[in-house]
């Protein structure tokens, strides 16, 4: 059982959220409450936060996730809901559980987003929904791969670190694993903060000018709602 003294102030109930936690919130809970009631799956749930958000009105909610310390904590502070600890390979959840699953961010963690996305169509309903949001790469370094005539790379050169997106690639892997994209949407990532280098700069740059007005591809978050096909 992990020490409740580890976790970030506002991690715990009622705590106020921190600005990336606002904007998360608002996204998500935006896209599911466009979404007819049903039973909802918080895949990748981490400690809670939005599945406890979403019970107020998606009531039918428990969250998963792979860190055993994390789930402890959601436990301690949501003891309404219900969450339970996950295989690393997949759920464990029966066919067709879920009217809905939300996957916030989770994406560029997992080590097969082939089979991480067929492990939620397989506890979908018929004509289910999921609702993800995940962290693209940078407009200006895509723009630099293009300009420098590379290859969008999901992951490193090496294979190892965290997936960087595109768009596109969330398309492709959508069509690929049996979904169609009904809406898609951005939200950005109060302060801009990381800057490393010129281009770090003048991505940040970008997101303060794309925000207000609302741009979709200069948001470093992308979140689409799709549909099980089928």
């Amino acid at each position: 059982m992990s020490s409740n003294t580890q976790w970030p102030a506002h991690f715990f109930r009622d705590a106020p959220l921190e600005a990336h936690q606002r904007k998360r919130h608002k996204a998500v809970l935006k896209a599911v409450r466009s979404l007819p009631q049903g039973a909802v799956l918080d895949y990748g749930c981490g400690v809670g936060d939005i599945s406890w958000a979403i019970h107020k009105t998606h009531p039918d909610v428990q969250g998963t996730d792979v860190d055993a310390s994390r789930i402890d904590f959601a436990r301690s502070q949501y003891p309404e809901l219900t969450f339970s600890v996950c295989r690393p390979e997949g759920l464990d959840f029966p066919d067709q559980s879920f009217d809905i699953v939300v996957s916030s961010v989770v994406l560029p963690f997992v080590p097969d987003e082939a089979e991480y996305l067929a492990g939620i169509r397989r506890v979908l309903k018929p004509n289910g929904y999921m609702v993800m949001s995940t962290k693209v790469c940078p407009l200006v370094r895509q723009l630099w791969h293009r300009m420098k005539g590379q290859p969008e790379l999901s992951r490193r050169p090496d294979g190892v670190g965290l997936r960087s997106h595109i768009e596109s690639d969330i398309v492709r892997l959508l069509d690929e694993g049996g979904f169609d994209l009904k809406s898609r949407s951005g939200f950005y990532d109060p302060p801009f903060e990381s800057r490393k280098n010129i281009a770090d700069l003048v991505n940040g740059a970008i997101q303060l000018m794309g925000e207000p007005l609302g741009v979709v591809s200069t948001a470093p978050y992308l979140l689409t709602v799709s549909q099980k096909r089928g």
